[in-house]
Formats: structure tokens, C-alpha cells, sequence
């Protein structure tokens, strides 16, 4: 689902920029770099993650989000970095060939995605064999998620459960490296960062 303008005006801010940038930096600590040279951003946003990754890292950085708008904000700060790109694509049906990643990363994702599972199916099939997977998003309750389907002002919150991404992780092949909740007003943070057998 396509954020709404107050969640773009949020996700847009400097602050949060930053903080994004933070957590992926934070991650990234969990994973050997040596030898990894493709990368995708699932919800790559306003690019800002993307652009980092591709400059600091030289990856060969490809960052898709379903938000037109979104992806015209991170092509219009490329500057002039060639190893990057930008895609309007869907979550639960990318546009590229099996095992086309070292490493795929999501984060403030999947709570907008009502079929999560079929995104994370679709992340598996991208990654490459000792790939990584890098993921955060917001669990929220499933009472904070019915209230919001039943309002006309719904964000589009879905419930990511943990116990069916851990259930996921497990089935297909997948090794825990890092993970860690946390709590927040209304909702918990999950991190994680998994890496394919």
C-alpha cells in the first residue's frame, strides 16, 4: 500500500532519514561485506539509504518502492552515482531473476504490505546462496491494526506476527544472526538480520 501524505511528510524528515541510516549502518555490523557486490532496497523510499549504501560501499545498488512519488524523490538526489537505480516495482512480485542479490534489505516495510508472507517469498527467491537478508519494521497489535482497517482514514497497518516470520525464517533455510525487540508507544520494533544456507 502506498504511504499516506502525513506518513510521506514523517518518513521524508531529516530525523528520520537519520535514524534509518543509523539502523542500517547498525546492521550492516552483522554482515560479512567481503565478496558482496549486488544489493536491493525492498521500500527503498526517498533513496536515502540506497544512495549511502551505493557511495560508501560501491555496491550495485538497486532500490524499489511501490510510491511513485517516492521513487521520483530518490532519482531526483542520484547525483550523479552510477552504480544505483531506482524502480517502481511491488514487494510480492519483483522484477528480477532468481538469486540476483548478495544482500536485500527492508526496513519500515512489510506493516504496510497485506500479503507480507508473499513479499518475503519473493525476497528468498531474488537472494543468492550465503546471502543476507536484513530486516526491520513495526509490529503492531492486531487490535491497533482492526481499528485502522475499520477507519476511512486507514494507513493500511498490517500485523506482522513474529511467531509466522520466525516459522518463515526457519522453513526456508535461513540462520538468525541478530534479532531484537523492542517496545514503543503503541507498537514494538523488530530488527533482524538473517543470512541464507
Amino acid at each position: 500500500m502506498k504511504m499516506r501524505r502525513i506518513e510521506k511528510f514523517f518518513v521524508n524528515r531529516v530525523q528520520s532519514k537519520k535514524r534509518v541510516l543509523d539502523l542500517t549502518q547498525k546492521l550492516l555490523g552483522f554482515v560479512e561485506l567481503d565478496g558482496k557486490k549486488d544489493f536491493l532496497e525492498v521500500g527503498c523510499g526517498n533513496g536515502v539509504v540506497s544512495r549511502y549504501l551505493a557511495k560508501r560501499f560501491h555496491f550495485n545498488v538497486v532500490g524499489i518502492d511501490i510510491d511513485r512519488e517516492q521513487i521520483e524523490l530518490a532519482q531526483k538526489d542520484i547525483g550523479g552515482i552510477p552504480n544505483i537505480r531506482f524502480l517502481e516495482a511491488d514487494a510480492t512480485n519483483l522484477p528480477f531473476a532468481d538469486s540476483s542479490f548478495d544482500i536485500v534489505l527492508s526496513i519500515g516495510v512489510m506493516h504496510h504490505i497485506a500479503n507480507w508472507l508473499d513479499a518475503l517469498k519473493e525476497i528468498k527467491r531474488v537472494l543468492r546462496a550465503k546471502g543476507y537478508f536484513i530486516y526491520a519494521d513495526l509490529i503492531y497489535p492486531e487490535l491497533i491494526t482492526k481499528l485502522d482497517r475499520s477507519s476511512r482514514y486507514s494507513f493500511g497497518l498490517v500485523t506482522v506476527r513474529i511467531n509466522d516470520l520466525n516459522s518463515f525464517i526457519e522453513k526456508n533455510g535461513f540462520t538468525a544472526l541478530h534479532s531484537k525487540i523492542t517496545k514503543a508507544f503503541v507498537c514494538r520494533n523488530y530488527e533482524a538480520v538473517y543470512r541464507r544456507k
